[in-house]
């Protein structure tokens, strides 16, 4: 698994259609850094939490985002196979207009206390575009912890390093505020808010909210971002843990 890229990729390819067949080559460049920069920076605004899935136990997501009013749709997709109580490997899947991209990743998490849990994630990311070639690696660490006694409200943060091939390398930020409302015969919502932004602090904060709903093993998930922009995001998207 970023702050939005605001422009749209189609309508850059048609401006650059426009430039004559010597710049061709230079079109096809522009184009790719565009597409790369735009998966680097959507890949994720879920929260992510510390703990792995659990020994012997496989965990899936898959979500769709889109930008109403716009054609631009993404899609991401994981499914991570626990190795004992701290360690798992998955796969993943990211999609965008006009790009694919496929990595491995190995995450380990250790519950310190019910107040503090960390957790980090190595992922290195291929085109599959582009004959199978490394795009970018993402490094992340995972903090989250109970703010009450019960553990109802509680806090969470991503911090993301992801190191390009071929373009500038980004660090960016979420914080999250939860609370865990319980339900009957085992369902619950929690609805989350929070903010995403740069380490460096060098353009506006952007904010993120929304819930996931538990069924037992199950969540389903409806989030948001970008609410001040013109296109905001929606993403829904759905977990499992076997």
């Amino acid at each position: 698994m970023m702050t939005a890229i605001m422009a749209d990729v189609g309508l850059l390819s048609k401006c650059l259609d426009k430039v004559e067949t010597l710049k061709e080559v230079e079109k096809k460049v522009i184009v790719t850094v565009w597409v790369l920069l735009t998966a680097l920076t959507t890949s994720a605004q879920l929260p992510y939490f510390a703990a792995t899935v659990g020994d012997g136990k496989l965990y899936g997501y898959s979500s769709v985002k889109v930008r109403p009013g716009i054609n631009h749709q993404e899609t991401y997709t994981t499914f991570q196979y626990g190795l004992g109580q701290c360690f798992a490997t998955g796969i993943d899947l990211y999609t965008g207009p006009d790009c694919a991209y496929w990595g491995t990743l190995v995450r380990y998490g250790q519950s310190l206390s019910k107040w503090f849990n960390i957790g980090a994630e190595v992922t290195p990311s291929f085109n599959l575009n582009n004959s199978f070639r490394f795009s970018y690696l993402t490094s992340a660490l995972y903090l989250n912890g109970a703010i009450s006694a019960n553990g109802r409200l509680f806090w969470c943060t991503n911090m993301w390093w992801i190191v390009n091939d071929g373009s500038d390398n980004t660090f960016s930020n979420y914080e999250y505020l939860g609370y865990n409302i319980p339900l009957k015969n085992g369902h619950g919502i929690t609805p989350m808010v929070g903010a995403i932004h740069s380490w460096k602090m060098d353009q506006s904060v952007d904010m993120a909210a929304g819930f996931y709903y538990t069924v037992k093993n199950w969540s389903l998930y409806v989030w948001g971002n970008d609410f001040l922009k013109s296109h905001p995001r929606l993403i829904i998207g759905a977990e499992f843990v076997l």
